[in-house]
């Protein structure tokens, strides 16, 4: 029997996708959850699974090409089975779909042309595929990923291949560095390729010497297109373009502004941290917990405004804004309110991962009740953020800075953070958001009790 597969809706504001690659091809046996293809959407790259039992009879939908969803990519059935003209129609298939590239083809390739392949990962889409121990590895080691050759199956990025590159590549020249300049050089944020001299070593003096050294300029990233030339909108941007542009006309949004004093917050944090094999925390993670706290006490805000009324919210769940190279996602943390701050920060960190290889599935990124958005790292002390359309608010973040404050009857130096909260104020009441971002604060700076 014929069963058709159509491209599915893997999220509420996806409207196309595109068939990143085949896992099949025609004339494949198919079992009930064989992975048919790869799809890219504006958010994720998910794998499309069968329902169906018997042989990919027909794909209707090359590799590469956007699409809506709904449209039918292929068709499933028992061998030899002749499909109907009128799904032939329905797939507009005057002509045969270019099959995917055989298998053998892929074998007889060169090592020289695999390599060539490995290295230019990152150009595809502009992603880097990499996997999550490599991240983390060469965060550590601060390794640019889009230099590094994968070794890995489909050109991936892995741990050993980070380890290679930080060390010089594999039988290349690498930097030559003394142990102790090379973590330091790690700490302090010193590329330590700007150090080396033909034939000299980096050494302890060298990254001190770079580290004191002023800033020149911020390089800014690669940007499709030449001066002049307009170029193409990608799925993200224009999703994210429609949706900025729908906010700003439909919501009526009013600012908040509190500073909160994090001193106790950095401490306790760098303990956590410090402790051998327990789980690492960020910022974030502390006030994704202080969120979940102010959510569960004020159900006003833990809502959102829909046609007819403002919908209560049945959990409280926040999502956090990562920055991708084009673009944007906001994962979301579900149920914050219930969970350790351990487990808070657990989570999230495979949500990041998962966001930066666009592996993100759609519950996991959809149904947020509000976000939050730290520029912090990036030396920005304040920013009035823009509410995610079907949530309430959003909490921006700067950067934590000392200030002398007057404190205990005598003048301190502690450590600061502005918090600026947007908010739907058609769900939202000013003087509520008021005491909401109070919350917040108050939860930040006695941290320990979001530990408990």
């Amino acid at each position: 029997m014929i069963q058709k597969v159509t491209l599915p809706k893997l999220g509420e504001t996806v409207e196309v996708s595109t068939i990143d690659k085949w896992r099949k091809n025609e004339g494949d046996p198919v079992a009930v959850g064989d992975v048919l293809c790869d799809i890219t959407t504006d958010k994720a790259t998910l794998e499309v699974e069968s329902y169906y039992r018997g042989t990919l009879l027909k794909v209707f939908a090359p590799a590469g090409k956007e699409l809506p969803v709904g449209t039918l990519i292929a068709v499933i059935g028992e061998a030899g089975e002749k499909i109907p003209e009128d799904i032939l129609a329905q797939a507009g298939a005057a002509a045969p779909a270019k099959k995917a590239a055989p298998r053998e083809a892929a074998a007889q390739e060169t090592p020289a042309a695999a390599a060539v392949a490995g290295a230019a990962v990152a150009a595809a889409g502009g992603r880097i595929i990499a996997s999550p121990r490599a991240r983390r590895s060469a965060e550590e080691l601060l390794v640019d990923l889009a230099r590094v050759r994968g070794t890995g199956p489909g050109g991936r990025i892995v741990e050993a291949d980070v380890f290679a590159h930080a060390k010089g590549g594999r039988g290349g020249k690498g930097v030559k560095a003394s142990p102790v300049a090379r973590k330091m050089a790690a700490q302090m944020g010193v590329d330590l390729a700007t150090l080396a001299a033909a034939g000299g070593k980096v050494m302890k003096d060298d990254v001190l010497r770079a580290a004191s050294a002023p800033m020149t300029h911020v390089v800014p990233p690669p940007v499709p297109g030449k001066p002049g030339e307009v170029v193409p909108l990608s799925a993200m941007r224009r999703i994210i373009g429609e949706r900025m542009l729908l906010s700003k006309q439909t919501i009526p949004c009013y600012y908040l502004e509190m500073d909160a004093d994090v001193t106790d917050l950095v401490c306790l944090r760098n303990k956590m941290n410090a402790r051998p094999g327990a789980q690492k925390v960020t910022f974030n993670d502390f006030i994704l917990r202080a969120c979940g706290v102010a959510l569960k006490m004020f159900a006003a805000v833990n809502s959102r405004w829909v046609e007819g009324g403002i919908e209560r919210r049945a959990e409280v769940s926040v999502g956090f804004a990562v920055s991708l190279d084009d673009g944007l996602i906001v994962p979301v943390v579900r149920s914050v309110d219930r969970k350790g701050l351990e487990q808070v920060a657990a989570e999230a960190a495979g949500l990041v991962d998962r966001a930066r290889n666009k592996k993100l599935q759609p519950q996991e990124y959809q149904n947020g009740c509000m976000t939050i958005s730290n520029l912090g790292m990036y030396g920005i002390r304040s920013f009035i953020p823009i509410v995610n359309p079907g949530e309430s608010s959003i909490l921006g973040l700067g950067m934590i800075a000392d200030r002398v404050v007057f404190r205990q009857g005598g003048i301190q130096v502690r450590k600061i953070m502005t918090l600026t909260l947007a908010a739907d104020h058609r769900v939202v009441d000013g003087a509520m958001g008021a005491q909401f971002l109070e919350v917040i604060r108050d939860a930040l700076e006695a941290p320990q009790r979001l530990v408990e």
